[in-house]
């Protein structure tokens, strides 16, 4: 560790516990920033908006030398967190400016969710007279419904159909 040049240090978590391990290294009094993007999900037959961690399974602790020192040794033991990030045995160094370039495409990104289903992505029916038929994805009708395009006797058909319905193909 180089002092005052450090700002940043990069933690690696367990798998999908990087909520448990900010919330850990927090009560440490440590400054911990997890930068996070939106992200449709279908569920229950609604597609909803969740927030997933834009680096899986890594977070950013802001190194203040007085307080990083006290719990440099302990950070591997908390809840939650597998290793520090290291390269060549020196700690892996993200700098201020970098860190604000990261939290500013954060920003942007938190303006447009990652949506459920991409126009032209395939999809299968779940449910009724259409059940295990391949369809393409057109467009959301709404949060309970998505617009499909398929094959029916030949022809092309679109046809309005609720979320639970159908599933990735």
């Amino acid at each position: 560790m180089r002092g005052f040049d450090l700002s940043w240090a990069v933690i690696y978590t367990k798998p999908r516990q990087e909520a448990r391990a900010k919330e850990n290294l927090e009560g440490l009094g440590l400054d911990v920033s997890s930068p996070l993007r939106p992200i449709e999900k279908a569920r229950g037959g609604v597609i909803s908006v969740d927030f997933e961690p834009l680096f899986p399974r890594y977070l950013f602790v802001r190194i203040e030398p007085i307080v990083f020192q006290k719990v440099l040794h302990t950070l591997r033991n908390v809840r939650g967190v597998s290793q520090l990030v290291k390269f060549g045995g020196r700690l892996a160094e993200l700098d201020e400016q970098t860190f604000k370039k990261i939290m500013s495409l954060q920003e942007e990104i938190s303006l447009l969710p990652v949506k459920a289903y991409q126009s032209g992505d395939g999809v299968i029916f779940t449910h009724g007279a259409f059940r295990d038929i391949s369809a393409v994805y057109e467009e959301s009708d709404g949060d309970r419904r998505v617009i499909l395009l398929f094959d029916l006797l030949g022809k092309s058909a679109r046809l309005s159909v609720p979320v639970s319905a159908v599933k990735r193909g």
